[in-house]
């Protein structure tokens, strides 16, 4: 399949991490990407694992709280290629928690749409929404979408590490868009980079071409989540988040890491 105007010279927001999972979407120039933040911070590969793994005790929470429908946005290339193994799309994830879970995926890039339409779609309960995630009223009156997620049910909402891609004012706005729309009983799972060291941060954000980063702090992140009502541990790094626990342990998650949360709307 070919892509007209698709440019291969760029490195791609989806494609790097990608690589940095050990996938196979990327191109000469995505593949230098990753190995130049690697070289600066070698830790980058475990973070994007470690957003991962907490997407995936986040969906598996969510399931054993009786939700049933998630919601992807800006879900980035399918992992059936991971070379590691160890990490699955999130509807894998939600149906094996529960085997009547159904998952929207939602993006704009058009690789990754058309690759989510081969490999994910075609699963049962699984559909592929191209729209843009900043504009959450369209994204959730989108036919696709519909045909597997009945917004006047709870569902649930993972922005993995999208919002790092949009400043804090606009990350809040958006995130309060979807939850305004939701039922009662839904939750929002969010992931973000973070950097603690300021130089450290300058060369990884000078060094990443592929989209404007933004380094959200923990109380930006809360502040996304406005409204709604975290679930313990609250905001932490995503290595420490067991849903619904206070006693987790907390380890040094070192300079560079990725923030996580989930959070309920309340029932009315």
């Amino acid at each position: 399949m070919t892509f007209p105007g698709l440019s291969t010279t760029r490195p791609n927001v989806a494609r790097v991490y990608d690589h940095l999972l050990g996938g196979f979407e990327a191109f000469a120039a995505d593949r230098q990407q990753a190995a130049d933040l690697l070289r600066i911070c070698p830790s980058a590969g475990m973070a994007a694992f470690e957003n991962r793994y907490f997407l995936a005790r986040a969906i598996t929470w969510a399931a054993g709280q009786g939700l049933t429908q998630f919601v992807d946005l800006g879900a980035g290339a399918p992992l059936h290629k991971a070379s590691a193994r160890v990490i699955e799309d999130i509807h894998v994830t939600a149906q094996a928690a529960n085997s009547s879970a159904r998952v929207a995926y939602v993006d704009n890039d058009r690789i990754v749409v058309s690759h989510s339409k081969v490999f994910r779609a075609a699963a049962k309960g699984v559909a592929v929404a191209d729209a843009d995630l900043t504009d959450p009223a369209s994204v959730l009156a989108h036919p696709y979408l519909r045909t597997v997620i009945d917004l006047a049910q709870p569902a649930c909402l993972v922005f993995g590490l999208v919002l790092s891609l949009m400043p804090a004012r606009q990350a809040r706005k958006v995130v309060a868009g979807y939850a305004d729309l939701l039922a009662p009983g839904s939750c929002v799972a969010i992931s973000c980079g973070r950097c603690d060291d300021e130089a450290l941060w300058k060369q990884l954000s000078e060094a990443y071409t592929a989209a404007d980063l933004y380094n959200h702090a923990p109380g930006d992140v809360e502040g996304f989540l406005a409204g709604l009502e975290l679930v313990p541990p609250g905001v932490v790094a995503a290595q420490s988040w067991r849903g619904g626990r206070h006693d987790v342990s907390v380890t040094n998650p070192g300079a560079a890491y990725v923030l996580s949360a989930v959070a309920l709307k309340p029932g009315e």
